[in-house]
C-alpha cells in the first residue's frame, strides 16, 4: 500500500469550471476572479476580500499596506511555517519570535507579552494544522495597545473560534491555496481586511500600482494577482467548502478512534475552537530525540506511508543568526509527525497508518 502525505482532491466539476475560463481566452483577469472572491466573501462573513497569487504574497501586500518600513519590529510564533518571517527579513523588518504552547502548538498572550516592546508595530498569530489559537484574548489586547493584528489562516480556512471564522479577527487575515491545503487552487492565496481603507490600498499594491488610468503608478505595486485560471478551480471548490469541512473533520475522529496514542499525544484544539483539520500532527514523548524522531519516519515510509517531520523552530535555522528563548518551538521542532490527511483518505488507509505507526513506536 502507498499513502502520500496529501493529495490534492480536484473533481470533474472543477475541470468543467477551469475549462469555461480557458475557453473564454479570459485566462489572466477576468469574471471568475471576481466570483471566487465573492464567494469567500460570503463564506467568511466579511465585505472586504481579495485573491492573490499565493499566501506568502498575501503576507507581502499586508505588509506593504501597513506600511511597515525597514527596521520596523513584528512579532512572530516560533514554531510554524516561516512564510511570514521570509517575507519580512526580505522586506528589512525585524523580527522577534514568540514561544508557543506544547499542548495547540499555537501562541498564546502571556507568550506574546513576554517579547513585546514599545517598538512593535504589528503581531502575527499562525493558525496551525487547523487549530486556532485563543485569538480573542490576543485581538482584545492589540486592540488596547493600538498594535495591528495579522492571522495566518493558511492552515485553518474553515475553524471557528466562538463561531466566527478564522482569519477575521484581526485587521487582516491571510490565506493559502496551495496543493495540499484544505480549498485548493494549485497556487494561490487570498487576504481580508476590517478596514475599506486597507482594501483600497490592497487593489493598487496587487496590480502593479495603477487601477483606473493604466500605467499611471500610484504606488510601488507588484504583480501578485490570481489568475481566472485558478479563480476557477477556487470558485469551484468553495462551492462544495461545507462538504469538504465535513469530510475532514471525520477523518479526524477516525484517526482519534485507531490511534492509541502510547509513547505520543495528538494535538490539543483550544477551548472554543470548532476545527477543520488542515492535518493531523503527533507529538512524541520527550524520551524520543530528533534522530529516533527520524527513525520512525523512514520506518513508516519503507511501509508506504508518506508522513512529515515538524517546523525547524528559527535557532535551528543559518537564515537567522540571533539565538531566541524558544524552548517549546524546539521541542515541538523535534517531536512533531504529521500523518497523511486528504479527503480521499479511506477508513482502510487510516487503520493501516495507524496499526504501522503504533507497532513502530511500541
Amino acid at each position: 500500500m502507498s499513502i502520500p502525505f496529501a493529495k490534492p482532491l480536484i473533481n470533474k466539476q472543477d475541470i468543467k469550471h477551469l475549462n469555461i475560463a480557458a475557453k473564454s481566452q479570459w485566462i489572466s483577469k477576468g469574471k471568475y476572479v471576481t466570483n471566487f472572491e465573492k464567494k469567500l466573501s460570503n463564506y467568511l462573513n466579511t465585505k472586504y476580500v481579495g485573491v492573490t497569487s499565493s499566501g506568502s504574497s498575501a503576507i507581502m501586500l499586508a505588509f506593504l499596506i501597513l506600511g511597515l518600513k525597514p527596521g520596523d519590529e513584528i512579532i512572530l510564533p516560533g514554531y510554524g511555517f516561516l512564510a511570514a518571517a521570509n517575507v519580512a527579513k526580505t522586506l528589512g523588518l525585524k523580527v522577534v519570535f514568540s514561544d508557543v504552547d506544547l499542548e495547540s502548538y499555537c501562541v498564546d498572550l502571556e507568550k506574546i507579552k513576554k517579547v513585546i516592546t514599545k517598538k512593535t508595530k504589528l503581531i502575527i498569530v499562525i493558525h496551525l494544522y487547523g487549530n486556532m489559537c485563543d485569538i480573542g484574548k490576543i485581538a482584545s489586547f492589540c486592540k488596547s495597545k493600538k498594535i495591528f493584528l495579522l492571522e495566518d489562516s493558511a492552515q485553518s480556512i474553515g475553524s471557528r473560534f466562538r463561531n466566527k471564522q478564522s482569519g477575521t479577527f484581526g485587521d487582516m487575515g491571510v490565506y493559502s491555496f496551495t496543493a495540499t491545503k484544505t480549498l485548493t487552487t494549485g497556487e494561490g492565496g487570498a487576504i481580508i481586511f476590517k478596514s475599506k481603507k486597507f482594501y483600497k490600498k490592497f487593489l493598487l499594491y496587487r496590480s502593479y500600482g495603477y487601477i483606473k488610468e493604466r500605467y499611471y503608478c500610484l504606488v510601488h505595486g507588484h504583480n501578485l494577482r490570481m489568475s481566472n485560471l485558478l479563480a476557477a478551480i477556487g470558485y469551484s471548490q468553495i462551492s462544495r467548502i461545507s462538504q469538504i469541512e465535513r469530510k475532514r473533520k471525520q477523518i479526524y475522529l477516525q484517526y482519534q478512534n485507531q490511534l492509541k496514542q502510547k509513547n505520543y499525544t495528538l494535538q490539543k484544539f483550544n477551548k472554543n475552537v470548532s476545527a477543520v483539520p488542515w492535518a493531523l500532527a503527533i507529538k512524541l514523548h520527550s524520551n524520543f530525540t530528533q534522530k529516533k524522531r527520524n527513525l520512525v519516519i523512514k520506518k513508516l515510509k519503507k511501509v508506504g506511508i508518506e508522513v512529515r517531520n515538524g517546523y525547524y523552530s528559527p535557532n535551528e535555522l543559518p537564515i537567522f543568526k540571533k539565538k531566541y528563548n524558544l524552548p517549546n518551538s524546539f521541542k515541538l521542532s523535534r517531536g512533531i509527525i504529521s500523518l497523511p490527511y486528504y479527503e480521499e483518505l479511506n477508513k482502510k488507509q487510516i487503520k493501516y497508518i495507524c496499526n504501522n505507526l503504533d507497532q513502530i513506536l511500541s
